[in-house]
């Protein structure tokens, strides 16, 4: 017993856990691992003078007996003089709207909450109580199904807010100190069930390994965490130094700039691609296996592709980056065809950008790409500025024929989502003007009258 206090505080010493007069929320399931987490963090609270405050999440999976342990833990709070909430979470409802597993859906609610009661509470840290016999399973979980160093390092003692006090404590050393203690877990029965990854990594691969190859692979398996967890973090610095260069919030998702990539390792390119997915999605991170095919989605992928990636995430290549969006994400609208005022100003609020229109007498100048001169007995009619539509076709200067706008956006490097908040200046049947893109034959024409019709574009406002 007073090893395995010792060996707690020791971790908080040495990671620096919990400094003095922070408040530490401890997630306690009811389970052996988080009950003696929080005896433990109890006991040595006066010692490094933090307090702390329960938190239960009940998943809503197990009804009843969900319940009833949601209330046991509130009264073992009191019990012991702590403050606690209780949480509920509709686990199955929100897997089943984000398409994700029951696992991956607790476990993200979980951070979602956690995140919002120590804002509400004014906490510091949450302390979890993943152990020893969690991080073997978790390295050796991440190995069968593959993973780079940051998947191989496993658990660590602290990750932003949250700390794991109990991590280089064994999982028969608990057991013990219940017993000594006289602990009483309550024990959650789907552990015992093989269905999970995990819980068969946990109840039959670790134990064979450990009988046929070596009874000291739990062990083995936590020294290798913390000889990768070295590696690991400095290669995440490095990493998020580029990413602070690269990658940028956009009202569609997360961009990851493409400048340069054939520079870059590869191992800074995959993590790269790691940081850009948890930027948007606030998880951890998504399989190697789909890392690798988004690097090869790089250089195979056309302009415009979209890769598909579990959560219903998407990956679109454009001409010098990769955006990852929800799928649910609303795409970019259209703008809404509009007759020119002229003259005057006509306001196009899609794209935060406006057409002057101004009638003179004679030509003040060259037509170019910012400013046109219209020959006004062809234009007196109408004007309007609207998105393209299919078919669209213009002619420019120099050109036999005639050109699809939507080749000569592709030709222009326009991003695919944006191409329809390109503006086209049109009469009922034609295009005359793409502003700030390019003119067309009309724009060169002489009047007969010598009276014109000048269109200027300001700039987008700020």
């Amino acid at each position: 017993m007073k090893k395995l206090v010792a060996t707690v505080r020791e971790t908080i010493e040495k990671y620096q856990l919990i400094q003095p007069q922070e408040l530490v929320i401890a997630s306690v399931s009811g389970g052996p691992d988080s009950l003696t987490m929080l005896h433990v963090l109890k006991k040595l609270s006066p010692q490094f003078a933090f307090s702390l405050h329960v938190v239960h999440f009940d998943h809503t999976l197990r009804g009843r007996e969900g319940a009833l342990e949601a209330a046991w833990v509130k009264d073992i709070a009191a019990e012991w003089g702590l403050p606690c909430t209780l949480i509920k979470m509709p686990v199955a409802a929100f897997a089943e709207k984000r398409g994700l597993s029951i696992q991956e859906a607790g476990h993200l609610l979980r951070r979602e909450h956690l995140k919002t009661l120590l804002k509400e509470i004014g906490a510091h840290k949450v302390a979890l109580g993943h152990q020893a016999d969690d991080q073997a399973e978790t390295v050796l979980m991440h190995f069968l199904v593959g993973a780079g160093l940051e998947g191989l390092q496993g658990l660590t003692p602290r990750n932003g807010p949250l700390i794991r006090p109990l991590l280089f404590v064994y999982r028969e050393a608990i057991e013990t100190y219940c017993q000594q203690n006289k602990l009483e877990p309550r024990r959650d029965p789907s552990n015992l069930e093989n269905v999970y990854l995990r819980n068969r990594i946990r109840n039959q691969i670790i134990p064979w390994l450990e009988n046929e190859l070596n009874p000291n692979l739990v062990a083995t398996l936590n020294r290798t965490a913390v000889i990768l967890q070295a590696e690991a973090h400095y290669l995440r610095r490095e990493a998020l130094q580029l990413a602070s260069q690269l990658i940028s919030s956009t009202e569609k998702g997360i961009s990851l700039s493409l400048k340069d990539w054939s520079k870059l390792h590869l191992s800074m390119q995959r993590r790269l691609i790691l940081l850009a997915y948890q930027q948007l999605t606030k998880r951890q991170g998504v399989a190697f296996f789909h890392v690798e095919r988004i690097v090869n989605f790089v250089y195979d992928g056309g302009v415009g592709k979209v890769l598909q990636l579990p959560g219903k995430i998407n990956v679109e290549k454009s001409y010098e980056t990769l955006v990852f969006y929800r799928q649910t994400a609303v795409r970019s609208p259209h703008i809404t065809c509009r007759a020119l005022e002229i003259p005057g100003e006509t306001f196009f609020p899609e794209i935060g950008q406006k057409i002057v229109a101004e009638i003179v007498k004679g030509l003040p100048g060259k037509s170019e790409k910012n400013k046109v001169y219209l020959p006004w007995e062809k234009v007196r009619q109408g004007l309007y500025g609207r998105s393209r539509k299919a078919g669209d076709r213009f002619s420019f200067p120099g050109l036999v024929g005639r050109k699809r706008v939507k080749d000569f956006l592709r030709e222009q490097k326009i991003p695919h989502d944006r191409r329809d908040l390109v503006l086209l200046i049109t009469t009922t049947d034609q295009i005359i003007w793409l502003p700030g893109l390019a003119i067309t034959q009309s724009c060169l024409e002489k009047s007969d009258s010598g009276k014109y019709l000048c269109l200027k574009i300001n700039q987008r406002n700020p």
